[in-house]
C-alpha cells in the first residue's frame, strides 16, 4: 500500500478508510504484501458505542491500537495511545507514536523475524522494543518529520518501494542517550534500558526497554553528530559515526536518518 507524502490528518482518515488492508476499531492488520499501516485512534471516549452516556468511568482504550504487519516489509505507525505493534515476517520499520507528549503514550513494539527498525520519536513515552529473530535489529532516536502530528513517508525504492519510509533528524535532536544493562535479563525479560535525556536540562525524559536488539543510534551528547552502539558487545558504548558508517552498519537506518 503506497502512502501519500505529506498527508494531512483529514486526508489520512479518508486514505485509511479507503485503502487499509484490514481495519476494525482499535485493530489494524496488513496482508502478505508490504503495507504502510497507521493507528486508527478511534477507541476513545468520543465514541458513544464505547462510552455510554452519563458514565463517568472511562470505558475506552484511550486511542490504543493493535497493529499487525503480517507478511512483507511493513511500516507501522501507532500515532496516539499506548499501542501494540507487531511487525511479523520481513524487515519492518516501527514507530510507536508521535503523541506530542499526550498520554497514555507507552508502546510495545515486537519486530518478529527479519531485521527490524524501531524509531522513537520525540513526544513519545517510555516504550519496549523486542527485535525478535534478526541480526541487525536497530533502535533509532530521532525527531520524526511530520505534518499535523502525522509522520510523512519519503518516496523510497527497493524493499520499501510500496510503502516509503519515515525520516528523522538524529544529528540535531535536542537530547542524548545512555545504555544500562539490566541486572538479570531473564527475570526482567529485557536486556537493556536505553535512557533518553534532554540536553538543555539534563533531565531524564524516557526509558526504552530493549530485547534482542543489536544496534542503537542516537544523537551525541554535545549535539550535531550521530552516535552508535553495538548492543551485542559485553559492555556496549556509544561512539560517534558518520553517515557513511551508518550506511555500512544498516542501510534501512541510513534511509531513515539525517
Amino acid at each position: 500500500m503506497r502512502t501519500p507524502i505529506g498527508i494531512t490528518t483529514a486526508a489520512l482518515a479518508a486514505f485509511l478508510f479507503l485503502t487499509a488492508p484490514s481495519a476494525d476499531a482499535a485493530i489494524v492488520r496488513g496482508g502478505e504484501a508490504s503495507d504502510a499501516l497507521f493507528g486508527l485512534d478511534d477507541d476513545n471516549r468520543d465514541d458513544p458505542e464505547i462510552q455510554p452516556p452519563n458514565v463517568t468511568a472511562n470505558q475506552s482504550l484511550d486511542n490504543a491500537d493493535l497493529i499487525e504487519g503480517l507478511g512483507g516489509h511493513d511500516v507501522l505507525i501507532g500515532l496516539l495511545g499506548s499501542d501494540t505493534l507487531i511487525g511479523g515476517p520481513g524487515d519492518d520499520v516501527i514507530v510507536g507514536g508521535t503523541e506530542q507528549a499526550s498520554s497514555p503514550n507507552s508502546d510495545v513494539q515486537l519486530g518478529g523475524t527479519g531485521n527490524d527498525v524501531a524509531v522513537w520519536a520525540g513526544g513519545d513515552g517510555s516504550d519496549l522494543f523486542d527485535g525478535g529473530v534478526g541480526q541487525f535489529d536497530a533502535l533509532v532516536f530521532g525527531t520524526i518529520d511530520k505534518i499535523d502530528g502525522i509522520p510523512t513517508l519519503s518516496a523510497a525504492t527497493g524493499k520499501y518501494r510500496n510503502t516509503g519510509l519515515p525520516t528523522a533528524n538524529v544529528t540535531g535532536q535536542g537530547g542524548f542517550c545512555t545504555i544500562e544493562a539490566v541486572a538479570d535479563p531473564l527475570e526482567r525479560g529485557v536486556d537493556f534500558l536505553i535512557r533518553f535525556f534532554a540536553r538543555s536540562s539534563g533531565n531524564l525524559l524516557v526509558t526504552v526497554r530493549t530485547r534482542d536488539v543489536e544496534q542503537l543510534f542516537c544523537t551525541s551528547q554535545a549535539g550535531g553528530a550521530i552516535t552508535y552502539a553495538d548492543l551485542t558487545e559485553p559492555d556496549p558504548q556509544l561512539v560517534e559515526v558518520s553517515l557513511d558508517e551508518v550506511e555500512a552498519l544498516n542501510r534501512t537506518v541510513r534511509a531513515i536518518i539525517r
